[in-house]
């Protein structure tokens, strides 16, 4: 089995924006089996329990899937891989075409350029089983009016074409997303200290509130412990590398393009800290950067704002130890 989606280290993000090149122009194809059976409440589909993976653990995924290796057809890598991770033989006439799903993120890293092919199979050799257990923990049929909350993203999207009977549908996901950062920035580029935030400002906190509510967070671990709790009305998603971490109301990535599938078509606020600041800068499309006006200790600073990349679009009062709130756009 192929990894659905390997995690990017930040040296492979592509550094420009506009494109990529002839070089690095390339789609990452994959195979994505669907199992049917016609249940005691109608259509039931075969779904597989992530684990032990370095994507998506513990959600419900599609009973095979895999990249579409060099010299194979759709056909073929769907083949392959529902014997792989299922332990059942299908043959090209037992599938038939369910959606083609093009994706992307706001990241864009060549790997991050996907064309998923989903195909589905009523018929096929042998029982359904977990194939490859050390990345799989279970398999269950769903009925597809009532999948489970945690279904990967983009592979809901096609079994939600399913269920509205829009076979052969061509779908998209991801690109309609952009990406804010939004920080707090003193006095040399300082935003912490590595532990905490290094100041109270409630008009920033109200601030804060009234730009982001309603959307996406996507912060790191450090700044989830800084702000202890989720914020209401708003999506929170953690990216962290500690497998077993889990707190409430917040979700869990463990790489930020994983986040930013989780996050969908939104914009999309990257809230800190530092690390996944510096990683995203280059690709985001809108900075809101509180100034303050304190000169805090601190080792974690907001990436160098560069005037030829970035065009000052407003730039409002502030209030006390806060002397502004400006928003940049990208040129």
């Amino acid at each position: 089995m192929t990894s659905r989606s390997p995690e990017v280290a930040p040296g492979e993000i592509a550094r420009d924006r506009g494109g990529q090149g002839a070089a690095d122009a390339r789609l990452v194809p994959a195979t994505y089996v669907v199992l049917q059976r016609d249940g005691a409440h109608g259509t039931e589909v075969l779904l597989q329990l992530r684990r032990g993976t370095p994507y998506m653990d513990g959600w419900w995924a599609c009973g095979a899937a895999g990249h579409v290796e060099p010299g194979e057809s759709f056909w073929q890598a769907g083949i392959r891989e529902a014997a792989e991770e299922m332990g059942v033989g299908v043959t090209v006439q037992d599938l038939s075409h369910l959606a083609t799903l093009h994706r992307t993120c706001a990241l864009p890293d060549p790997v991050e350029q996907r064309v998923d092919v989903f195909v589905s199979a009523r018929t096929w050799a042998g029982e359904p089983h977990v194939a490859e257990p050390e990345r799989a923990q279970e398999m269950r049929w769903w009925p597809l009016d009532a999948l489970p909350e945690r279904v990967v993203p983009h592979e809901r999207r096609a079994l939600d074409a399913l269920r509205a009977g829009r076979v052969g549908s061509l779908l998209t996901h991801g690109f309609d997303q952009t990406l804010t950062l939004i920080a707090a920035v003193g006095r040399g580029g300082v935003i912490g200290d590595g532990d905490s935030m290094p100041w109270h400002l409630p008009a920033d906190l109200r601030f804060f509130k009234q730009t982001t509510m309603g959307g996406v967070l996507v912060m790191g671990r450090g700044t989830w412990d800084s702000i202890g709790r989720a914020l209401p009305g708003r999506r929170t998603i953690v990216v962290t590398r500690q497998r077993d971490w889990t707190a409430p109301g917040a979700e869990v990535a463990h790489s930020l393009p994983e986040a930013l599938l989780m996050a969908g078509d939104h914009e999309v606020f990257v809230a800190g800290g530092g690390q996944i600041y510096a990683q995203t800068i280059q690709h985001a499309h809108r900075l809101v950067l509180t100034e303050v006006d304190l000169a805090p200790e601190g080792s974690t600073r907001f990436p160098e704002v560069d005037p030829a990349v970035w065009r000052e679009s407003s730039r409002l009062p502030g209030e006390g130890e806060v002397a502004a709130w400006v928003t940049w756009e990208r040129r």
